[in-house]
């Protein structure tokens, strides 16, 4: 129903006329159209959900890919302009997305990357929450605004961990001229 007639016309008569249920069934368990269809979206989106435990490259890696599938999806391509446009004149809506998608799968990275770097598997002095950002950012930009820029290659996801796991400075010198050994 989004995906064909927009968020202003999934009313909750429509959803529970869709759904052959009457309307107050509908409410027993969503206070409003916003969360339901936050909550939709979450299990539309739940492949995108971060695992924990074991290698956190090989994590991470499977999230950039689990997100990549997800941000393909055409059915995700036809809602999405409609959405980011909801989530801009309807705080209800962007309040419910933020708490109930958002918020929860990123908190799940920041997490994971910050026990990866209290057991020392990432370089001292990163900062979980600029990597998360940097790790969803670029797929969620290529995927909706793709306009003017190359298609994407099958190995996006791991080029883009690989630039950010072994960071975009040039190699440095041997490590007996390091001043850190100093």
């Amino acid at each position: 129903m989004l995906a064909e007639r927009g968020f202003q016309a999934a009313t909750m008569d429509a959803i529970a006329a869709c759904a052959g249920v009457g309307k107050n069934t509908i409410y027993r368990r969503w206070p409003s159209k916003e969360i339901l269809i936050a909550d939709a979206l979450r299990e539309l989106t739940a492949e995108v959900e971060p695992k924990a435990g074991g290698d956190v490259h090989a994590l991470l890696l499977e999230h950039l890919r689990d997100l990549e599938r997800v941000f393909a999806d055409p059915l995700l391509g036809r809602l999405l302009p409609g959405l980011l446009g909801e989530l801009q004149g309807n705080p209800e809506f962007a309040a419910a997305w933020a708490d109930r998608v958002v918020r929860p799968r990123r908190q799940a990275i920041v997490e994971l990357l910050t026990l990866a770097l209290e057991r020392g598997e990432l370089r001292e002095g990163a900062d979980p929450e600029a990597i998360a950002d940097l790790l969803v950012g670029p797929t969620f930009l290529r995927h909706v605004f793709p306009v003017g820029l190359p298609e994407l290659p099958s190995s996006y996801a791991t080029e883009l961990l690989d630039a950010i796991w072994h960071g975009i400075a040039p190699a440095s010198d041997p490590p007996e001229s390091a001043a850190y050994l100093r």
